[in-house]
């Protein structure tokens, strides 16, 4: 059903995956000979052409974005694109990317290979990271030398708008304590816990086949179910698109899957109640008590916040970019996620 609308904006089956984009700017195959450039204009004409495309501005960035989900669908693994700077080309290694066709998956179910994800939290007012996230990059930290794991995504966008991401401030956490920048992944874009997984799929090292979740103990149970639950549309989503596809050579026809660890952090005054500020309504929320935190988390579990936020229309005011709908009560496990989900928010 999607192709008529992929096919009116340039997309083909086809091996080469083009697209128009507004600035006369094409996303072509990553790789053709040859670089694209300005050849056949005149100088009018070239500048008039510059011009149009810094007026497009911000849009530009906005249509990228579509283009390479759109790519990502149907199964386009590089993208080039025309009229923009080399260095800015190769931002992206296309070619590090998780494939989705279960034969090229970057997922290995049953590898001992780990990587961890490392969930973010809103920055300060200021752009410093909280404690709450300084708490868990040294999680990660751990992980790392204990060998549990041979890579660190740190996954978060600006949600609160302080002009850079809890991705970048993570990053210079983990660095700060030891970690090699070559052992950290950025996923940048990830605005909820859904999105944190969601997003982080793309980017897991060839073999993996155990996902450590690093989140505050309040935060656990939620952001567990919440990855159960995108875990498994994402299971079945590609289990469907490519049942019936020869080149899968399965008996079970069942996508390979991760298995999830918790590894939750202790609560920056969950030992010591003094250190809370749960009566001020302006203090940060990194600052409130343990059990306020608990307290919460429960009432959204019971609220049903997650199959809400999951399906339906945005319960906020912040822009997403992740598209997909989840309705829970069509996964067969959900009962027993929302369960084990219960249980862990009930014990800490």
């Amino acid at each position: 059903a999607i192709w008529p609308k992929l096919s009116r904006i340039g997309f083909s089956k086809s091996s080469r995956c083009t697209a128009t984009m507004p600035g006369d700017m094409e996303m072509q195959s990553y790789g053709e000979a040859g670089e694209s450039g300005e050849s056949g204009q005149s100088e009018d004409e070239a500048s008039r052409t510059r011009v149009k495309r810094r007026a497009i501005g911000s849009s530009l960035v906005g249509a990228l974005v579509l283009v390479v989900g759109f790519a990502s669908i149907v199964g386009c693994t590089s993208l080039r694109v025309r009229g923009l700077p080399a260095h800015i080309r190769r931002m992206i290694d296309w070619e590090a990317q998780n494939k989705l066709p279960p034969w090229m998956t970057s997922i290995e179910e049953g590898s001992p290979q780990g990587v961890a994800i490392v969930l973010g939290q809103s920055l300060k007012p200021d752009g410093t990271p909280s404690q709450v996230l300084i708490d868990r990059a040294r999680m990660a930290k751990t992980l790392l030398d204990e060998g549990k794991v041979v890579k660190v995504i740190v996954s978060g966008g600006d949600p609160a708008g302080v002009g850079h991401t809890e991705a970048s401030e993570l990053a210079k956490v983990l660095r700060g304590v030891g970690i090699p920048a070559e052992s950290i992944i950025l996923e940048a874009q990830a605005t909820t816990t859904a999105e944190n997984i969601w997003f982080s799929l793309r980017w897991l090292p060839k073999g993996t086949g155990q996902l450590y979740i690093i989140t505050s103990d309040f935060h656990m149970a939620r952001a567990t179910y919440i990855s159960r639950e995108v875990l498994g549309y994402w299971y079945k989503m590609l289990e469907d698109s490519y049942k019936n596809n020869p080149d899968w050579h399965s008996a079970t026809k069942l996508y390979p899957r991760l298995t999830l660890h918790q590894e939750p952090v202790a609560s920056f005054c969950g030992s010591n109640a003094s250190l809370n500020h749960d009566d001020d309504p302006k203090a940060d929320v990194t600052t409130k008590s343990l059990a306020l935190r608990a307290m919460d988390e429960l009432k959204w579990l019971g609220s049903r916040e997650v199959p809400n936020a999951l399906f339906g229309s945005p319960m906020s005011n912040i822009l997403y970019i992740w598209p997909i709908q989840i309705n829970v009560t069509k996964d067969a496990n959900n009962p027993s996620n929302f369960e084990a989900a219960m249980a862990v928010a009930t014990r800490v």
